[in-house]
C-alpha cells in the first residue's frame, strides 16, 4: 500500500510538471492553444524565406494570430493564418514580410484595411501584398558599395600628397575664417541689411509690374527722338537766337526793371519795420492785444450762432379734424421749432369755425330779443414747451387765448397722448367753462398720423367726439422729397 502510495504521488508530480512545461511554451512562443478560437484567411506569396509555421502575426507590431500551415502549390506558397477572434480584417487589407532583427527572423505584417469596405469572413483570402525586402540582395548590394568606397578612398589619397594637404588644410582655415568675418558682418548690420533686401523686393517687385510698360514707353521715346530730334534742335537753336536778340535789344528795360524791383523792395522792408516798432495806425492795431481779444470774441459768438442753427430741428404740422357736438370741420397749421431735445416752440394758425360770438340787442313788440350770432374766426398758437423724457409741459397761447397742456409720447414717439385747456374766461360762443380737450395722435406711416379724442369736455351743450387726420413733416424731410421730386421746366 505504501509503494502504491509513492507511485501514485510520483505520476502526478509528472503529470503537474508536463502540463506547467506546456502551459509556458505555449505562453512564452504565443502559441494559440487548443481550445481558443479564431478564424483562418488564406495568402500566397512568391517567396516566404524566413518564415516557417508557428510565425507570428503583427498588426501594427501587436500580435493578431500565428501562421498555422504553409503549403507549396504551383511554385507559390500558400499560408493559412490563424487569426485572433476580436481581429477585424477588410477587403483592402495588406500583407507583407518583414524583418524582426539583423539575424533574418521574419514575421508576417498585416495592415487591417478601411472599415468603409467589405470584411473578411473566413476562408477568404487576402489579395494585396506589399514589397517583401530581399535580405540576400541588400547585403550584395551593401558589399558593392563598400567596395566602391575602398576605391574612392583609395583614389583620394593618391590625387593628394602633403602639398596638396597642406593646401586643403589651408583653405578650410581660410574658409573658417571668412565665415567667422562674415558672421560678424552680418550681425552688427543685420537691420541695415534686412532693410536694405526690403527695399530691393519691393523694387523687383515694382519692376516686375511695371518693367515692361517702362521698356515699351522707353522705346517709343526713343523712336520719337530719332524721327523728331534734329527738327528740335533746330527750333531751340532758333528760339536761342530770338531770345539773345530780345535780351539785347531790351537791355535797358530789364535794368530798370531791375532797379524799381529794388525800390520796392526797400519800401516794403521799411513798412515792415515800422509795423514791428508799432508806428502807424496798422502798427498800432497789431501791437494792440484788446484788437485780437474782441476779434476772438466774436468769432466764438458767432460759432456759437452758427452751431446752433445747425441743431435746430423744424417741423410742420397740418391737420383737418370734424366734432360730432359741432357738426364742423376745423383746419390746424403747427410750425416746431425745436433747438434741442429737451425744449421746443409751437407756433400755428387755427381755423375755428366757431371762433367768436356776435351779439345783437333788438326790441320787437316791446320786448327787447337778444340774438347771437357764430362766426368762423382765424386764431394763433404760440407755446413753450419742456420736455422730461417721455413727458412734455407746454404753456403758452392757445388759439388766442392763454392755455397750458401736457402730453405723454409712447412707441418711440409713434404715439401722443395730449391733454390741452384753454379759453379760461370761456369766451367762446355757447361757453360757460373752459375749453378742456384729450385725445391721442398716432403715426401710421412715416408723414401721416391719425387723431381722436373728446373735445370740450365741460361744457355739455358742444361736447363731442373729434375724428382727424393730418401730415407732418421735417425740414429734411423736405430736402428729400423736393431733391427726389422731377424738374419742372416751363415753356
Amino acid at each position: 500500500m505504501k509503494s502504491g502510495s509513492t507511485e501514485l504521488k510520483v505520476g502526478l508530480f509528472a503529470i503537474l510538471v508536463i502540463s506547467v512545461l506546456t502551459y509556458m511554451t505555449f505562453k512564452v512562443g504565443s502559441l494559440p492553444f487548443l481550445w481558443e478560437k479564431g478564424y483562418r484567411i488564406f495568402l500566397e506569396l512568391d517567396d516566404i524565406s524566413g518564415l516557417d509555421e508557428r510565425s507570428r502575426i503583427k498588426i501594427a507590431g501587436v500580435d493578431a494570430g500565428i501562421v498555422e500551415r504553409i503549403d507549396l502549390i504551383e511554385g507559390k506558397a500558400r499560408l493559412v493564418l490563424l487569426m485572433n477572434p476580436d481581429i477585424k480584417l477588410y477587403r483592402n487589407a495588406k500583407a507583407a514580410l518583414k524583418m524582426a532583427g539583423l539575424l533574418g527572423d521574419k514575421y508576417l505584417a498585416l495592415t487591417t484595411g478601411s472599415p468603409d469596405q467589405q470584411q473578411l469572413q473566413d476562408g477568404e483570402t487576402i489579395i494585396y501584398k506589399g514589397s517583401i525586402a530581399d535580405v540576400d540582395a541588400l547585403a550584395g548590394e551593401l558589399t558593392s558599395a563598400a567596395g566602391y568606397m575602398s576605391d574612392l578612398a583609395k583614389n583620394l589619397n593618391a590625387m593628394f600628397g602633403e602639398t596638396e594637404k597642406e593646401a586643403l588644410s589651408e583653405t578650410l582655415l581660410n574658409i573658417r575664417d571668412f565665415t567667422r568675418d562674415l558672421n560678424e558682418i552680418s550681425r552688427d548690420n543685420k537691420e541695415p541689411l534686412n532693410s536694405l533686401l526690403t527695399r530691393l523686393e519691393r523694387f523687383a517687385q515694382v519692376l516686375d509690374e511695371q518693367g515692361p510698360g517702362l521698356i515699351e514707353n522707353l522705346n517709343r521715346v526713343v523712336v520719337s527722338l530719332g524721327e523728331k530730334g534734329p527738327g528740335m534742335i533746330d527750333d531751340l537753336s532758333m528760339v536761342a537766337k530770338d531770345l539773345k536778340e530780345v535780351i539785347e535789344e531790351n537791355r535797358v528795360s530789364f535794368k530798370e526793371s531791375v532797379e524799381n524791383m529794388k525800390s520796392v523792395s526797400a519800401s516794403a522792408s521799411s513798412i515792415a519795420q515800422k509795423l514791428d516798432r508799432g508806428e502807424g495806425t496798422l502798427g498800432k492795431l497789431m501791437e494792440d492785444d484788446s484788437l485780437y481779444d474782441s476779434l476772438a470774441r466774436v468769432s466764438k459768438e458767432a460759432e456759437k450762432s452758427v452751431d446752433v442753427v445747425g441743431r435746430l430741428r423744424t417741423f410742420m404740422n397740418t391737420r383737418t379734424e370734424y366734432n360730432s357736438g359741432e357738426g364742423e370741420w376745423k383746419g390746424y397749421f403747427d410750425l416746431t421749432l425745436q433747438p434741442d431735445p429737451e425744449k421746443y416752440y409751437i407756433l400755428g394758425v387755427v381755423s375755428d369755425p366757431t371762433g367768436s360770438v356776435e351779439t345783437t340787442t333788438r326790441v320787437i313788440n316791446g320786448s327787447t330779443v337778444i340774438e347771437e350770432e357764430t362766426t368762423s374766426k382765424i386764431e394763433f398758437t404760440a407755446q413753450f414747451a419742456r420736455r422730461f423724457q417721455d413727458l412734455a409741459l407746454r404753456i403758452g397761447i392757445m388759439e388766442s387765448t392763454f392755455g397750458f397742456g401736457a402730453d405723454y409720447f409712447f412707441y418711440d414717439d409713434s404715439g401722443r397722448i395730449k391733454i390741452d385747456v384753454w379759453d379760461l374766461d370761456a369766451e367762446e360762443a355757447k361757453a360757460e367753462y373752459a375749453h378742456v380737450r384729450a385725445g391721442v395722435d398716432y403715426r401710421l406711416f412715416k408723414y401721416l398720423f391719425i387723431s381722436s379724442g373728446i373735445d370740450n369736455i365741460l361744457n355739455s351743450n358742444r361736447r363731442g367726439i373729434y375724428v382727424g387726420g393730418g401730415l407732418k413733416f421735417e425740414d429734411k424731410d423736405f430736402k428729400y422729397i423736393f431733391g427726389k421730386s422731377p424738374n419742372i421746366s416751363l415753356p
